[in-house]
């Protein structure tokens, strides 16, 4: 009875020790069927896996799984790198060209598909993530990971150096007019170009854009049976939500200046 017990705890800490170890060269783990059979669904297990069931080869026309891979890699990245990394919890993904098996035994037919496997039980209904309610931003990701395992993540998206292209571009378009018409530069003393361009950029930095760039979010709801250009979550909104910010504030500030113009 104790070598029994002795046999078992060996084989846990092998498996957390690996599962470690894979997380650490990379932080999200990649499974076949073997692996995911070992490290996800046998026992002993006392740590939470979260998985994702994609399709990522072209030839299986899945259009929205390389952006839902690149939503789920962020957060498994930023938990890797972040205070709140430990041996309890691990992030996986399954292809369905490495395992199609997995999709048959959990009778799935679409991808992607999110599932928290809990330490010791099988995954309820509360463990699938609802993408189509949710969406699969990586904010959205992180929440539900919060709600399922308790673990707080802090995002950490790299920075995107192209966003900083269109400011360059004006720059240099307005360096190089001052340049052409130094000789007459009076149109940079004009009251209602400085106008314009303020305008311009308080209308794109309040309606969201900024957000936007940083956070990549989808156009539209993704949901098949709402395409709603508004989020109902607090913490998410879609780029056409922004547009008819924009556009509305553009006209309550061109009606409320009228006279001025």
């Amino acid at each position: 009875m104790i070598s029994k017990v002795l046999s078992k705890q060996d084989v846990l800490s092998e498996k957390v020790g690996q599962l470690t170890d894979l997380s650490l060269q990379k932080p999200l783990i990649r499974l076949n069927s073997e692996r995911f059979k070992y490290y996800v669904t046998s026992q002993p297990r006392n740590y939470s896996v979260f998985v994702m069931l994609t399709a990522l080869a072209p030839a299986r026309k899945c259009a929205i799984c390389q952006d839902a891979h690149n939503e789920y890699e962020l957060v498994a990245r930023s938990y890797r790198y972040s205070n709140a990394f430990s041996k309890s919890v691990f992030f996986a993904m399954v292809d369905f060209d490495d395992a199609s098996d997995i999709f048959q035994s959990l009778k799935l037919n679409s991808a992607p598909v999110f599932i928290h496997f809990p330490p010791k039980t099988s995954p309820k209904k509360s463990d699938y993530m609802d993408i189509h309610r949710r969406e699969f931003s990586a904010e959205q990701v992180a929440k539900w990971v919060y709600e399922r395992a308790d673990i707080r993540i802090q995002l950490i998206r790299p920075p995107n150096y192209a966003q900083f292209l269109p400011i360059v571009l004006i720059i240099t378009a307005i360096l190089l007019l001052f340049y052409i018409k130094r000789e007459t530069p009076k149109i940079f003393y004009s009251p209602i170009i400085w106008g314009i361009i303020t305008v311009g950029l308080v209308c794109y930095y309040i309606s969201g854009q900024t957000w936007n760039r940083i956070n990549k979010p989808p156009f539209t709801s993704q949901r098949k049976t709402d395409m709603g250009l508004f989020a109902n979550d607090s913490n998410m909104q879609y780029v056409a939500e922004t547009y008819i910010v924009r556009k509305h504030i553009i006209n309550i500030d061109i009606s409320s200046n009228n006279s001025w113009l």
